[in-house]
Order: structure tokens, then sequence, then C-alpha cells
């Protein structure tokens, strides 16, 4: 990674797409979203396996949203990081955010070549940590 430009990724009128998230609580799709909500950032689960996570209606795509989301956090597994990634091309969703763990080679090539804004190397969960 060359610059860093996580802080451009973080501001309090984003809203976050979480793509990835869950119920279960071991996992980082839920850690991400409860550490996010909790710091007060508007966050948007998106898993097609709930309807709700965290207690916030869970949207099953991003095309499913009713507000466009500033920020694309992806905490899924390689199987669907090419989906999610092309979702973001075709939907002009330019601020991904690859969780680590989620930076799979393809999709963060795919995102580069498509010339996304991303974030790779980082936990979301630290760096807001340095703005609150």
């Amino acid at each position: 990674m060359t610059e860093d430009k996580s802080q451009e990724f973080i501001n309090r009128d984003f809203i976050y797409a979480i793509v990835g998230a869950t119920n279960n609580q071991e996992k980082y799709g839920y850690k991400v979203l409860v550490d996010l909500k909790q710091k007060g950032y508007k966050v948007v689960p998106i898993n097609p396996k709930y309807q709700e996570v965290a207690g916030l209606i869970c949207y099953p795509a991003l095309v499913s949203l009713d507000e466009r989301p500033d920020v694309v956090v992806l905490v899924l597994g390689e199987a669907n990081a090419l989906k999610i990634v092309q979702n973001c091309i075709d939907s002009a969703l330019n601020k991904l955010w690859f969780q680590p763990g989620s930076e799979y080679d393809e999709a963060v090539s795919l995102a580069k070549s498509a010339g996304l804004d991303i974030i790779t190397g980082k936990c979301i969960m630290e760096e807001t940590d340095k703005t609150t």
C-alpha cells in the first residue's frame, strides 16, 4: 500500500455497508458492525442469510439498500469477495475497505483495475479508534 488513505474513509456522516455481517459474535462480521455502531457510525449489515443483525435490519445485497453507502466494508469469504467487488463496480460504489482476512488477491486486483479507492492491511476498528 502506498499512502495511508484510511482517514479519507472515516467520517461520522458516512454510511458503512458491512458485507458479511453476522449474528455470530465470534466472527468479525459481527465485531466490526457492533464496534462501529457503538462508536456512533451509521452501519448497515449486508448478508442474505439474515433479516436482522445486532438489532439492525439486514439487507440481502448492496442493491437492496435504501441509501447509498459511502464505504463498503468487506468481512467475508473468498467465494463472495469477487462478486461483491463486481457489484461495487456496477453500482459505482468506489470506496472499499478490505478487512484483514478478506483481502483476496483476485478481488483486490479487480478493485484496483477498476480504479476503486481501497484500503487493505488495516482494521477499520483500529483506525476508527484513532479518531474517537
